[in-house]
């Protein structure tokens, strides 16, 4: 096979991909559109272009915009559309069968306690507000001041 056949194959065989290509963005079968491409070359993709695109088109109606809602309107504040909502915080499970860690001053990681021993740490001055713990619930390592009920760890009715 020599360069001039081999550059003819090459070129039909790309048309054949582009009108494959073109036949998928337009919403028929690409694999008839290849061979089309492939034996008819630019005629072939020149139909395809030329025919009505079947592929479903957006409609307006089809596109859901969500509706402005702004913090100090008050019905915006108090819904319950996670959609608008901030980034909402860790808290402290009371799920007794978690496991907790925590990472001391010497950047240790001490764990698994249970709730109780976490607190109890936390009331003999081991730990502090700014320490980091973590359970199986949270994403990441978090501040025991970053939780939305970090300060009930030391409050005595908790548990």
């Amino acid at each position: 096979m020599n360069y001039s056949s081999f550059a003819v194959l090459l070129f039909w065989t790309t048309i054949g991909c582009l009108t494959a290509y073109q036949a998928k963005l337009r919403g028929r079968n690409p694999v008839i559109w290849f061979f089309v491409g492939l034996f008819f070359s630019l005629f072939g993709l020149l139909l395809l272009l030329l025919l009505p695109s079947k592929a479903p088109e957006k409609k307006q109606e089809d596109i859901k915009v969500p509706d402005i809602k702004t913090a100090h309107n008050e019905s915006a504040a108090l819904s319950d559309d996670s959609m608008y909502a901030g980034p909402s915080m860790p808290r402290i499970s009371r799920d007794s069968t978690l496991d907790w860690y925590y990472i001391d001053n010497s950047s240790k990681v001490i764990g698994p306690l249970k709730l109780s021993e976490l607190r109890k740490t936390l009331l003999e001055n081991k730990m502090d507000q700014k320490t980091y713990i973590w359970c199986d619930e949270f994403l990441d390592w978090t501040l025991i001041s970053d939780l939305q009920n970090g300060a009930f760890l030391l409050d005595p009715d908790f548990l």
